[in-house]
């Protein structure tokens, strides 16, 4: 009969199951390797240094740098202590017009003063006749270009503002010169006249000029007119009341100084050339 794959199997012997051969465990090699192994020395510990250093070494830190104090300008300084009227010409003389005029012993030195009866205003007591001849107001009242240009445009400008009202007395004085060199009067400057009370008083620049201010150029050269011409000739009440007046500025300013406040305007002036 012939043989099967299955019969060929069948016919072979069964082998028992043998297990692969398998190395034995050594369970101790972990105490055996610690024996074989040098034992651990532990590092020694490092020390702690004295005093802990940064890890940038930086050099010591600057001083505060001194604050020098800077001296102040002297010029500075000076300005700053200086009244309006000391800051131009004629101090002392603009000084003593305010004190005649009684403006001075006023808060703010007289600048906001307003005469009720008169309607002047300012430190030196400016009423509107003076004001228009200076070309600061016209003939209806209102304030010009040029006092605009101090920054005034009504009263209540003119009176909060001592610039404008000390730039106003420059124009004035200078004004008052050309009307009493064109007049002659200036000419007066050094001769002397015998007062009302028969003295004598001696005339300066500054003394005619004040009086001037004071009552007008019209009204000293009639005064001088009559004290060196007609000195005998009767006065009325007013008019020796305005010659009283002009004698009191000529012998009150006889001592204060002046500068002219138009520097090479004299000559002009003579020519006919227009009023500063």
């Amino acid at each position: 009969m012939p043989s099967t794959p299955a019969t060929r199997q069948a016919a072979l012997p069964t082998l028992p199951a043998v297990a692969p051969a398998r190395a034995a465990k050594h369970r101790d090699f972990k105490p055996e390797l610690a024996r074989a192994a040098a034992p651990a020395v532990p590092s020694p510990a490092r020390a702690a240094p004295a005093v802990a250093q940064p890890a940038i070494a930086r050099g010591p830190a600057p001083g505060a740098t001194a604050v020098v104090a800077r001296p102040p300008d002297p010029g500075a300084t000076a300005a700053a202590a200086l009244r309006p009227w000391e800051t131009g010409l004629n101090a002392g003389f603009r000084q003593r017009i305010a004190e005649a005029e009684r403006s001075a012993e006023h808060a703010v030195d007289g600048y906001a003063l307003r005469n009720p009866a008169s309607g002047a205003l300012g430190r030196y007591q400016f009423v509107p006749m003076a004001l228009r001849d200076i070309g600061w107001m016209n003939a209806d009242g209102g304030w010009t270009e040029a006092a605009a240009r101090q920054g005034v445009t009504d009263e209540a400008g003119f009176l909060a503002s001592p610039a404008a009202q000390e730039a106003a007395m420059s124009a004035f004085l200078a004004r008052q010169e050309t009307i009493l060199d064109r007049g002659g009067t200036l000419a007066a400057a050094g001769t002397s006249v015998t007062a009302l009370d028969g003295s004598s008083i001696t005339l300066t620049e500054g003394a005619l000029v004040a009086a001037a201010h004071r009552r007008g150029a019209g009204t000293l050269a009639r005064y001088l007119a009559h004290r060196q011409n007609t000195p005998d000739a009767a006065l009325t009440p007013a008019q020796r009341s305005a010659f009283e007046s002009v004698e009191a500025r000529l012998r009150g300013f006889a001592e204060v100084a002046y500068a002219s406040e138009r520097p090479g305007n004299r000559v002009m002036a003579r020519r006919g050339g227009p009023a500063a």
